[in-house]
């Protein structure tokens, strides 16, 4: 099996993830600047309009860990649900107080029903902070994925377009003696233009996730920094008699924060029902049993909706996984017979051209490999954590 490097995932929190799936190259490292270059630069604080540049000695490269660390530190959505559990926690003590001195029956209930929705409020933003912090991981690693994918593109794409270079100019001699038309001519040279553009999409990309996980980590938006990714792990396709558990997982409130808060608005509306009394509540009990029926309705609906997407998911990954067996396919060839050719072009029978486009064929199919490999993990821990799933 080939291996590759990989993320560490110490940080990763209430998550149960598989060891399936997933390959990287060996020690790799990644520092790409905003103009293009990649000479190396020392990376000490600097403070520059919204944010600093990360602190890094000559060398030192930004992990995945660190990386969340500082994300999840820096999160005002985190802060947000921990300041609203301080909150919910107060607004509990004043309320048993009130309880205790309630006298009225509708102040009972009414508190009664306070209590028991402030406490399904704390632990709804305790479980979205455990969700806040799978997908800050999901991202990290998703911003260095995507940044490594399109560097090692970029790191042959010269190569690429040298070859189609020199394929534009024999397509000009063929152009002028008359063996193609103008058409076709300008069928190539539109093709070569698209491949030039290709070449700033690939930056493009790369400058686009560093701004995103500049933002994610509170960094100024222009520090580009070395990115590696950690420990080696081999590819694995996912066991397929799991998909009904991974249904489960994904409809149940033990594994789905977002089904969790929707059978507790089911408990909540339960409760409230129970405690009605049509004597004394301001509501009729039609208006609370319609109140219970929505709550219901929307858990299964989002349950229904969690299946299909499950469902979704999983055929995505069995085709991706059929496409890396095709890319590995094609690769074992063009390498078992890359000495045949090696040999052609020792005898004369073929061009510089063409084993130059041969060698660079082989080069463009590990990193499609790669690539697929990138994806399928990405997928894959989607398909373990319903919580990454949106």
């Amino acid at each position: 099996m080939k291996k590759n490097k990989l993320i560490s995932f110490a940080l990763i929190l209430a998550l149960s993830l598989t060891t399936a799936a997933n390959s990287v190259y060996a020690g790799s490292k990644s520092k790409v600047y905003l103009d293009g270059t990649t000479t190396s630069t020392d990376s000490t604080v600097t403070k520059v309009g919204n944010g600093t540049f990360p602190t890094l000695a000559e060398g030192e490269a930004m992990t995945v860990d660190a990386a969340v660390a500082r994300a999840i530190e820096r999160s005002t959505t985190i802060k947000s649900y921990e300041d609203n559990i301080e909150i919910a926690e107060d607004n509990l003590d004043d309320i048993r107080v009130y309880r205790r001195a309630a006298t009225e029956f509708t102040e009972v209930n009414s508190y009664a029903i306070s209590y028991k929705s402030l406490e399904a409020s704390i632990a709804t933003y305790k479980d979205r902070i455990e969700a806040e912090k799978q997908s800050i991981q999901y991202k990290v690693v998703s911003y260095f994925v995507n940044i490594i994918n399109a560097q090692n593109s970029l790191a042959i794409y010269d190569e690429y377009l040298d070859i189609e270079t020199r394929n534009l100019e024999i397509y000009e001699k063929q152009l002028e003696l008359g063996l193609i038309s103008q058409t076709q001519y300008d069928s190539y040279v539109d093709a070569y233009n698209t491949a030039v553009t290709n070449k700033t999409t690939l930056q493009n990309t790369i400058d686009s996730n560093y701004t995103s996980l500049n933002i994610l980590l509170d960094y100024n938006v222009a520090a580009v920094y070395d990115i590696e990714l950690g420990e080696e792990v081999e590819y694995e396709p996912i066991d397929r008699t799991t998909l009904a558990a991974h249904v489960t997982l994904a409809t149940s409130a033990g594994g789905n924060v977002n089904i969790a808060v929707l059978e507790r608005n089911v408990e909540i509306a339960q409760y409230t029902l129970d405690l009605h009394s049509d004597l004394y509540s301001s509501e009729t009990r039609m208006e609370v049993e319609a109140d219970l029926y929505s709550a219901t309705s929307s858990l299964n609906d989002t349950k229904l909706s969690y299946e299909g997407t499950v469902k979704t998911l999983y055929q995505s990954i069995i085709e991706s996984e059929e496409n890396y067996s095709d890319l590995v396919s094609q690769l074992n060839t063009l390498n078992n017979t890359m000495s045949v050719y090696e040999k052609q072009y020792e005898l004369g029978q073929i061009t510089e051209l063409q084993l130059d486009t041969y060698h660079y064929t082989v080069k463009s199919l590990e990193n499609q490999i790669d690539a697929a490999v990138y994806s399928h993990y990405l997928a894959v821990l989607q398909y373990d954590n319903p919580n990454l799933l949106g």
